[in-house]
């Protein structure tokens, strides 16, 4: 005679999970020393490493961006005639007016005659006016001169003798024999031995081809450092940026850029810093070669990373080539500490694995009481909510059986507050829009305002996440429990797996009306829209690029100033292209896309199209939870249409020129005048 089961379903799962529990709790007793710590570590690691190093080489991109920036919009006004080279004031003040615009160091221009002129940052925020020209002092004798508020010159405040009748240094000479816009090699300043730069230059020529000089802009290296700093200083551990024959450009710790004791040295070398991270970094990625070093590319490609342990603390190590197709070459190094009480508690995995026998025998007596809290009334939750999103004006019952669990109770009354919330949004929404064709500007912004205020009482999407998650580690606990039995499986996994669907939905819900109301808090200022878009397309490019998606751009090279919010508009922006992504990995290759950007009648137009599917005939996709993709919550256009709102835009949809769909963003551009803010 077979095993007979019992025909509840409640008794089957007891059975079986006792069963389970026996064997695992077993198991953990052998398993768990030997693999937990490895195991947590190495998923720490990676993801640290790979989001921090994302980041650096992202805002990297974004700070050496300004002075090609710059020099653009430099060589396009002396090629329309809109400035002399022969005007030093004139450039003068343009270099300062550029200076509050961008966190560069120093802007200069030198004729093919030798003449110079610059503007340069101090440390301390000021500015002065560097020239060496034939009027006043005479070649070879470079004046420094104080700049007023208006960057108009102001009085003598030294004179540096002995200056190169010629250039010499390697802003001007890596220029010259590139004979294109490029960087320079790291150099000391002429009139500053002390400094270290790097910059971003392009020759001058005329319409015969006769060479008038050389125009470029300056990053200090200890500026540079500084601002590295600061964009680690939340992150334990240390970043450098390397070039590869070791020498040091920049580090998250300024003091380490230079070897203590060492006269008559301008940089440091990896190998020579006295610090153990840093000798670490040197001895992993880099290996002699003669009185150099070179990249140890095998230790660079191998995916796995190096651990390194100094004091009480782990540290993941990464490295990451940068700059190829700037000509920069540089390496990127980062030292990431891992959390010491993660490594305790890896550690005592063998004495959890005790502790866990031990309550195995309480786990089975309570196991009864937690199928009866959790099936029935998680059950009713999903029947009520598959109720509400067949028919939306259905109202959410919150009350649950007494015999629920208090988490369940609390998540059903939170859930039926949010979904009150989003219907009276919705109805607003509607509203708004209805009166928007009588109403004049102050209706319709006070209308606006009330439905921000209904939106923001959404943040009770924020109490409910934690009974959520619970519920949803629940089901997984139970799915994982069941495993071994065919017939729990046949009866009860399909429930628990659609209670978990249902958690997970709710979950991904709440975290796009959460996005949705910090659309609301627009703090906005002048910014170039061009820059924006650079950014979301920098974002999106590994998605995209994975998915075999053809990138084309018009448009955004030139300079677009709009009043916005960046972080709000990037968020926009990226939803725009992860949409027509889903849509494009839809259909076969060739897949297409196209980003342009114009400016037309006081507009900054932007238009997303791609050659997929596109919208089918009748379709609203701007309607708040109406969506095209089964699993789609409808949210994503809604947040971009909102966004455009709260930035006075607007948002059209049609049939794109490659066959798909088509997506067209208005923005007014900022008044004459605006100014981008400084960064960095």
């Amino acid at each position: 005679m077979g095993l007979r089961l019992p025909r509840q379903l409640s008794s089957r799962l007891i059975l079986s999970s006792a069963v389970q529990l026996l064997l695992v709790g077993s198991a953990l007793g052998l398993l768990g020393y030997s693999t937990g710590r490895r195991e947590g570590l190495e998923q720490l690691a990676q993801e640290r490493r790979a989001t921090r190093m994302n980041d650096l080489s992202l805002a990297l991109s974004t700070r050496l961006e300004a002075p090609q920036q710059i020099n653009r919009a430099n060589m396009l006004a002396i090629r329309q005639g809109l400035v002399r080279l022969d005007d030093f004031d004139g450039l003068a003040s343009r270099f300062w007016r550029q200076m509050q615009l961008y966190p560069v160091g120093y802007i200069n221009y030198g004729s093919a005659q030798g003449s110079f002129i610059g503007v340069e940052r101090l440390d301390n925020g000021q500015f002065r006016l560097n020239e060496d020209s034939d009027i006043p002092l005479g070649r070879g004798r470079l004046g420094v001169y104080r700049m007023g508020p208006s960057g108009q010159r102001g009085p003598l405040v030294e004179v540096v003798p002995g200056m190169d009748t010629f250039h010499n240094e390697a802003w001007y000479a890596d220029t010259v024999k590139a004979n294109r816009a490029s960087w320079s090699s790291i150099y000391q300043w002429e009139d500053k031995p002390e400094v270290l730069a790097i910059s971003y230059n392009e020759p001058v020529r005329a319409a015969d081809g006769r060479l008038l000089g050389v125009i470029g802009v300056d990053f200090v290296l200890t500026q540079l450092s500084s601002w590295l700093q600061q964009l680690w200083r939340s992150t334990p551990g240390m970043a450098l940026i390397v070039e590869p024959n070791g020498l040091v450009v920049a580090s998250s710790r300024p003091a380490l850029s230079s070897v203590p004791g060492r006269k008559g040295l301008p940089r440091a070398r990896i190998d020579q810093l006295n610090d153990p991270l840093t000798r670490a970094m040197a001895a992993r990625y880099f290996v002699p070669s003669g009185s150099d070093l070179r990249i140890h590319r095998a230790a660079l490609q191998q995916p796995q990373q190096a651990l390194l342990r100094s004091g009480d603390r782990n540290y993941a190590l990464q490295a990451s080539d940068w700059g190829r197709p700037e000509g920069l070459h540089w390496l990127l190094i980062t030292a990431i500490g891992q959390d010491p009480a993660l490594i305790r508690s890896q550690n005592h995995t063998v004495i959890m694995a005790l502790l866990g026998l031990a309550a195995l025998a309480v786990a089975i007596g309570l196991n009864r009481q937690l199928i009866g809290w959790l099936l029935a009334p998680m059950n009713l939750l999903k029947l009520r909510a598959i109720a509400c999103a067949q028919d939306p004006s259905t109202a959410f019952k919150a009350v649950l059986p007494p015999n629920s669990a208090s988490e369940l109770a609390a998540t059903a009354a939170a859930i039926g507050t949010l979904v009150q919330q989003l219907q009276q949004a919705q109805a607003q929404l509607a509203e708004a829009s209805a009166r928007e064709r009588h109403k004049d500007a102050a209706a319709l912004q006070l209308l606006k305002l009330k439905l921000r205020s209904s939106l923001e009482a959404a943040g009770v999407a924020h109490e409910i996440k934690a009974p959520l998650s619970q519920i949803l580690l629940s089901c997984r606990l139970l799915l994982d429990a069941s495993a071994g039995s065919a017939a729990l499986a046949a009866e009860a996994s399909d429930e628990i797996r659609a209670i978990a669907a249902a958690a997970e939905q709710m979950l991904t819900t709440i975290e796009t009306m959460r996005t949705l109301l910090r659309n609301v808090q627009t703090a906005q200022q002048p910014l170039d829209l061009s820059a924006v878009i650079s950014s979301a397309l920098l974002y999106m490019k590994p998605a995209l690029g994975k998915a075999r998606v053809s990138t084309t751009r018009e448009g955004l090279e030139q300079v677009c100033v709009v009043m916005g919010d960046s972080a709000q508009l990037q968020i926009a922006v990226v939803n725009l292209l992860r949409n027509s992504l889903e849509a494009l990995q839809q259909v076969q290759p060739p897949r297409r896309l196209a980003v342009r950007l114009r400016m037309a009648g006081g507009l900054a137009v932007l238009t997303v199209e791609d050659s997929g599917p596109g919208f089918e005939p009748g379709f609203e996709p701007l309607e708040v939870l109406e969506s095209t993709r089964p699993q789609g919550s409808g949210l994503g256009l809604f947040v971009v249409q909102t966004t455009l709102e709260h930035h006075r835009g607007s948002i059209t949809l049609g049939r794109s020129s490659l066959g798909g769909a088509s997506v067209t963003l208005k923005l007014p551009l900022a008044p004459t005048g605006s100014d981008l803010p400084t960064t960095g």
